[in-house]
């Protein structure tokens, strides 16, 4: 029969420590972490007699600080398993906890729900609460057993959280703060009390030179470098976080998002051919970490977006093969990027993929399918079909006084002025492409992942096809101006030039394009330089347009 000492023998907090074991960890639910060697450089000494749990908690504090809080709430959990009295293991464990989600009670296990709730009142506390809470009141637990600076440092959290006698709501952060500067007033190389610090404070200027303290100490702590990646590109000065991204993939060397976060700052600043070959090995990297850990790819929040940006990445650097093959990949994982493969469609002239695109897009969004499905046929030069999706598409725009969708705005305009630059009014139809620049070039959010050149190489090509000379140079100088790796832009330079018998010029655009496809096939490179080439063949130098 069972007794309730047997019962109560289930709390982790109780357990001894042992190797760890197979079954699911009681808290995360996951198997227990695997050794990742090179994972991450941070070291940060916990109060331990364990290597074992040192070691985990290192790696715990290198996914936790990229982001990975499933796989820091493993590690956490699983350097617990070698030492259950490891303080800041359970405050680590606490924060990735919080931050994956894990908010709600789990439920008892199957030898619990068997005895019925008569013995409800003495389970353990962790099927009484929130694992995140239960986690963080047994650090505070084993504060007598921690170092001095732990201690600071769970006695912040706590205060944080409202987990502090005396502590009203709205002086919470204030006493956190005190807190956190008193650990650093004693103890001013103690990372985590730095990092903890620049988290709490105030404004949006206010982390960055508490971050670059933090650097001071250890210029590869992977959670600065990180946060001020997203830090400076959030103030609207992404080249100021260049060094940072490159610091952190040095920080971080087996872990995918470190590769990834570059592209937050690349694709703004025109540093494609780093961006693409990053982004590749984060994904391999995640690929790699899954099997390592048997995770599915649906339980890797982050996968999904690294997979979207490098397709991204490998159409706009015509690496079209590449992209395919991690198209295919996508779709075993039942992915839906559709406008990335749509835009691997058309940059490959795969008109009858990129029908089936537009095919599958109007079960759930007719409008959108139809800006698609212009977007195809003006590529292909068919305006009139391309004109009835544009009724579509002016059906579903917001009535005059109505509230405005500025996407559908943009891409009314868009589909607009190039029909009526493909059908012989190309003075309005630039005019109508001049609109979507006003709207979206000092747009920041617009720029974001290289989109700051689209709707200039749309311009661009569409005076190219009406024959406007001045509209189509000057929009192809503002996409390579915005975009320095615009194939578009170059190779519509090339043409305009070349067509105009300005050689010497030509041939300096035709380097550029040359350049910026280095790693495109030279099938691709080619055919979409005739493309542009027999685009221009209206142009003459006395065709301009009026700019009002």
């Amino acid at each position: 029969m069972l007794t309730t000492w047997t019962v109560l023998a289930v709390a982790f907090a109780s357990a001894a420590p042992v190797k760890p074991s197979p079954r699911p960890l009681p808290l995360s639910g996951l198997t227990p972490s695997v050794h990742a060697p090179d994972l991450c450089k941070y070291h940060y000494r916990v109060s331990t007699p364990s290597a074992e749990c040192q070691k985990f908690c290192d790696e715990g504090f290198g996914y936790y600080y990229s982001y990975v809080w499933m796989e820091a709430a493993r590690s956490f959990e699983t350097a617990l398993s070698h030492d259950p009295d490891c303080a800041m293991a359970w405050l680590g464990l606490h924060r990735a906890l919080e931050k994956w989600g894990k908010t709600s009670t789990p439920k008892p296990d199957r030898l619990l729900a068997v005895l019925g709730g008569g013995l409800q009142p003495r389970l353990p506390d962790q099927y009484k609460k929130a694992p995140h809470d239960y986690a963080l009141d047994q650090a505070k637990n084993l504060m007598p057993k921690a170092s001095h600076r732990e201690t600071l440092l769970i006695t912040a959290r706590l205060q944080e959280r409202g987990n502090w006698p005396d502590v009203k709501p709205e002086d919470r952060k204030k006493k956190a703060t005190q807190t956190l500067d008193e650990l650093l007033s004693i103890y001013e190389d103690d990372e985590e009390g730095w990092y903890a610090r620049a988290q709490i404070a105030e404004g949006q200027y206010g982390p960055i030179p508490i971050y670059k303290a933090l650097l001071r100490l250890n210029p590869l702590h992977p959670g600065a470098n990180h946060e001020l990646v997203h830090t400076f590109e959030n103030i609207r000065r992404p080249a100021l976080g260049w060094p940072y991204a490159e610091a952190y993939i040095e920080s971080s060397p087996g872990l995918p998002h470190a590769f990834h976060m570059q592209a937050h700052l690349g694709m703004r600043v025109g540093k494609w051919q780093k961006t693409t070959d990053w982004s590749w090995h984060a994904v391999e990297l995640e690929k790699a970490y899954h099997k390592l850990l048997n995770v599915k790819p649906d339980d890797d929040h982050q996968f999904r977006h690294h997979m979207e940006i490098l397709t991204r990445a490998l159409v706009h650097d015509g690496r079209l093969a590449e992209a395919a093959q991690i198209r295919k990949e996508a779709e075993g994982y039942k992915y839906q990027l559709r406008p990335e493969w749509f835009r691997l469609a058309v940059t490959e002239k795969n008109w009858s993929d990129a029908e089936k695109l537009i095919s599958d897009m109007r079960k759930g969004d007719k409008a959108t399918a139809a800006y698609f499905s212009a977007v195809m046929f003006l590529e292909r030069g068919m305006a009139e079909r391309a004109k009835a999706e544009l009724d579509v598409m002016r059906q579903a725009a917001p009535a005059r006084g109505g509230r405005t969708d500025r996407q559908k705005e943009l891409r009314l305009w868009e589909v607009q002025g190039r029909y009526e630059c493909q059908t012989g009014n190309g003075e309005a139809g630039v005019k109508l492409l001049r609109r979507t620049l006003d709207k979206t070039k000092d747009d920041y959010a617009h720029h974001a992942w290289g989109g700051g050149a689209y709707f200039m190489e749309v311009w661009g090509t569409a005076a190219l096809e009406a024959g406007i000379v001045s509209e189509a140079e000057e929009a192809f100088q503002e996409a390579l101006a915005h975009d320095s790796g615009s194939v578009r832009g170059a190779l519509g330079l090339w043409a305009l030039c070349d067509r105009l018998g300005r050689t010497d010029e030509a041939d300096r655009y035709l380097k550029v394009a040359q350049r910026v496809w280095a790693k495109a096939e030279s099938r691709v490179f080619a055919e979409m330089k005739d493309d542009f080439a027999k685009r221009a063949e209206k142009l003459s130098p006395g065709k301009v347009a009026t700019k009002e």
